[in-house]
């Protein structure tokens, strides 16, 4: 009896449901019987879907063949008619169920071979089809920098747990690993909407190559975590690695003004504090890369915002005084953390700190204005964490370096540091070439964003403008 059970095909690593046939035998078995006749014997049954399906009546035929499929009888014959149809109306899920049960009661017949291939062979492409279109869906209307910003803060999570997940006792470490590598595997959708974005938005081909080429090593690297996650691999540190730097590296470039000014605060506050550099990165190198981050989109930000607010009045206000005050604030500040990052013994990083809460105060706080309110407490509680760790590093320094830390970024091992340089660690030319192709894709991404956001506008005003006389639904 198949009904109930999973069954794994032999080829192309398909697996597939036979459940789902029974259900539709049962529903088929119904339709073919009417309620006041006596159900047929499975020849008569036979013998009605063979004549439906040389009249080409196929909804018919696979109503009447499918229960049969469960026959000791008909079953192997009736599996092979529907396993046709269903192919040829390009339902391969239940063309390759069919031609399973078809193959299991003749498993050397070259026939039935065949014609499993041939369904099972399309399966892969057809299920990441719907899955891309899943994921796209489940996408629409939500803000790429957003979207970013958790997968950058799952990644680091991912990150801190693959140092330690394999020293559990077996059974722990085998639960741990499956649900890291279901979480890996929903980052790894995270770049499905990010590469879509990109593709429709830029319009200068070469730059969309670039980036998309860059999008798909990191998503790469990420379906590669997922899988050495699940065989419990010793390299699962390693590429999460790599593929937190990636979502970090793309948050930066995608990230909101007050998305990056509240990821500045948690920066120049950990630097201020003297934490540890996490995965290579010092902090006050990371204060430094938000606030140029923050000052490149702000214009953009801030001219859309305004827009905004016209065909908006309940969004908080954000003048002009604002805006320019808020333009002068990150000049200063980008200059404080230039000396910060240039000398041994930094200076004013309290006063930076300053700078920025005065930033933060001066945006907008409700999520209308680009996500700030929500993004900006969860970045002050994330800063809270931090500093409860930092204190408890300091009471434990010698016992807490192999540690797990949760809530703020943890210290590295001491056997992988050499394997993660900090970045101005890195040859100056080389430095500099990356630092261009930054400017070039974060150009290329504010762009895709600036054309998101007019089409948000034109949407939002369309939304408020009146009907037509003639398009009133009276």
């Amino acid at each position: 009896m198949l009904c109930g059970k999973e069954v794994a095909g032999t080829r192309g690593g398909a697996h597939l449901r036979v459940a789902a046939l029974c259900a539709a035998a049962s529903l088929g078995l119904a339709a073919a019987h009417g309620a006041d006749e006596a159900p047929q014997t499975d020849g008569e049954a036979w013998n009605v879907g063979v004549e439906q399906y040389r009249a080409g009546d196929v909804t018919n035929a696979l109503a009447t063949l499918r229960p049969l499929m469960l026959s000791k009888t008909h079953g192997a014959r009736a599996a092979e008619v529907v396993a046709k149809l269903a192919y040829d109306a390009g339902d391969l899920e239940e063309a390759a169920a069919a031609a399973q049960i078809a193959l299991r009661a003749a498993p050397d017949d070259a026939k039935a071979n065949r014609n499993f291939t041939r369904a099972v062979d399309g399966l892969p492409k057809l299920r990441e089809e719907r899955r891309v279109e899943a994921v796209l869906r489940a996408a629409q209307g939500k803000d790429p920098g957003g979207m970013m910003q958790g997968a950058a803060h799952d990644a680091r999570s991912l990150m801190e747990q693959a140092a330690t997940f394999r020293t559990n006792a077996p059974e722990r470490a085998v639960a741990l690993a499956d649900a890291l590598s279901r979480r890996a595997s929903a980052l790894a959708d995270v770049w499905i909407p990010l590469r879509q974005t990109i593709a429709q938005a830029v319009t200068n081909e070469e730059q969309a190559a670039t980036i998309l080429q860059q999008i798909e090593q990191a998503e790469a690297k990420t379906k590669k975590a997922v899988d050495e996650f699940g065989d419990l691999g010793e390299e699962a540190y390693a590429t999460m690695s790599d593929v937190e730097h990636d979502f970090t590296r793309f948050f930066k470039l995608t990230a909101m003004p007050p998305a990056a000014i509240g990821e500045d605060e948690v920066a120049q506050s950990n630097a201020w504090q003297d934490v540890e550099a996490f995965n290579g990165r010092a902090w006050q190198q990371d204060a430094l890369d938000w606030t140029r981050s923050f000052r490149a989109k702000f214009p953009a930000w801030a001219r859309a915002y305004a827009q905004k607010a016209q065909s908006d009045t309940n969004m908080p206000p954000f003048t002009a005084e604002d805006e320019a005050k808020v333009s002068a604030l990150a000049t200063e500040l980008e200059k404080l953390q230039i000396g910060c990052v240039e000398k041994v013994i930094p200076p004013d990083q309290e006063k930076a700190l300053g700078i920025i809460r005065q930033i933060r105060e001066l945006l907008p706080k409700d999520k209308g204005g680009g996500g700030g309110g929500q993004q900006q407490n969860n970045q002050q509680n994330q800063s809270q964490d931090q500093n409860q760790q930092q204190q408890s590093q300091d009471q434990q320094k010698d016992e807490s370096q192999g540690q797990d830390k949760q809530d703020q970024e943890p210290d590295q091992k001491q056997d992988q540091e050499p394997e993660q340089q900090p970045p101005d660690e890195k040859d100056g030319e080389d430095q500099d070439d990356g630092k261009e192709e930054d400017q070039e894709i974060e150009a290329t991404l504010r762009k895709a964003q600036e054309r998101n956001d007019e089409h948000e506008a034109k949407k939002a005003r369309l939304r408020r403008a009146p009907l037509a006389p003639n398009e009133r639904d009276w």
